[in-house]
């Protein structure tokens, strides 16, 4: 976890008394609580107070928050007993030593998995109880940064050891088919991307799967509904599987193909998409046609289409099925190749004055780039099925080449 830490009060600072509050906003960080107010008329955080970090959405301008804090302050410092909540669900309440959790605190992490005890400059070090959420074991003992000595006197890192399991959850086929219920919807195509966006922003942060009826007409839907307008991809955030698969058999570089169409969602506000074409010909035979009876029986696609193929943590990152964990991480930067830093220094020089003002000028908010995923098939389904038939012809075709158990399907019809 990175703990964030602010500067303190110098030691030459007069105080005036305390008790007083105040409401102000800096560098995007809105804080309303008490303050010690200094003789230069400048104030700093000290004693009971609520803190919103918020940071301003690349392109849309659109103000997002990706934390709190309530508690206590002390010259300027998060010290003192509180709670901190980030925006991936992630809850800590306990006692925090400039700005790192430090003496006795409880934190939760958005799967379930808790961890109740002493806390050294935000590493787990004393008595404590670790709750896995995911395989819902509960460990006692003494925790040396991070460690706990199991049964078998090995020393296992419980951080490293969730983050290994968070990644096992999102991969292919991590779990059996009966454990899980793939959402679908059916809407107008109109309506489609608004939906489906709306989708991966509320919990549990599905990723929408496009599919569309043989009655929908256009060049290649669903893929021309969500493309060339605003929110729309485009052909620089996206990738066509079928031919990074055939880029990849002739031993091509396909590593910069995932990069590009991620760092242009990044930087343009657009999706990042994946598309799946029809059915390869078989044995150089025309593909068969699809019964539009036989939903449910629908053939795999191709092994080389599976996304297994191309998952890296920094070329196709798993985290894309995951995507509040990408965003708190700051693993956005890896594809900016340092975009967000020239950005956000513009926008401080413009900020600045050529003559020093009396007060310190505001700062403007950070810069975040949040991003979307769409993931989607040019294969066409009959146009009346129900539910269970969508679900069923999605885990057939799909469930080798994607984690089926991470998506919400969305129909245009």
């Amino acid at each position: 976890a990175i703990w964030l830490k602010e500067a303190g009060a110098t030691k030459s600072a007069v105080f005036l008394p305390m008790g007083s509050k105040r409401c102000f906003r800096n560098g995007g960080e809105v804080y309303y609580g008490e303050v010690h107010e200094l003789e230069d008329g400048t104030c700093l955080r000290h004693g009971f107070g609520h803190q919103i970090f918020t940071a301003q959405a690349a392109k849309t301008g659109k103000q997002v928050i990706y934390g709190r804090y309530e508690g206590s302050w002390r010259e300027g410092g998060l010290t003192g007993s509180g709670t901190f909540s980030w925006s991936d669900g992630t809850v800590y309440e306990g006692f925090f030593v400039d700005g790192c959790p430090h003496g006795h605190g409880r934190i939760q992490w958005p799967e379930g998995t808790v961890y109740d005890g002493n806390w050294n400059f935000g590493e787990l070090h004393g008595q404590g109880t670790f709750i896995c959420g995911y395989r819902h074991v509960e460990s006692h003992g003494i925790f040396w940064r991070n460690c706990l000595r199991d049964h078998n006197g090995h020393w296992i890192n419980k951080i490293k050891q969730r983050e290994e399991l968070r990644q096992q959850h999102l991969k292919i086929n991590a779990y059996p088919t009966n454990r899980f219920v793939i959402p679908v919807h059916f809407c107008s195509t109109s309506e489609l991307l608004e939906q489906a966006l709306a989708v991966s922003q509320q919990p549990p942060h599905l990723i929408p799967f496009l599919l569309a009826t043989h009655s929908t007409t256009g060049r290649a839907p669903p893929l021309d509904f969500v493309e060339d307008t605003d929110l729309g991809c485009s052909v620089e955030s996206t990738v066509h599987i079928g031919y990074a698969a055939a880029e990849k058999i002739r031993a091509r570089d396909t590593d910069s193909l995932f990069q590009k169409a991620i760092g242009t969602a990044l930087r343009e506000a657009r999706p990042f998409t994946l598309i799946w074409g029809d059915d390869e010909p078989v044995s150089g035979t025309e593909p068969a046609a699809m019964d539009l009876w036989d939903l449910e029986n629908s053939r795999p696609i191709a092994e080389k289409w599976s996304l297994k193929n191309f998952f890296s943590p920094l070329v196709l990152p798993t985290d894309i099925f995951d995507l509040q964990h990408f965003q708190c991480t700051g693993l956005a930067k890896s594809f900016l190749q340092n975009t967000e830093d020239q950005l956000l220094g513009e926008l401080q020089k413009d900020s600045q004055e050529e003559v020093d003002p009396a007060h310190p000028a505001i700062q403007p908010p950070p810069l975040l780039h949040p991003l979307r995923v769409l993931l989607m098939s040019l294969k066409r389904i009959p146009d009346v099925c129900e539910e269970e038939s969508v679900r069923k012809h999605v885990i057939a075709r799909f469930s080798s080449a994607l984690p089926v158990h991470r998506i919400a399907v969305f129909v245009a019809c």
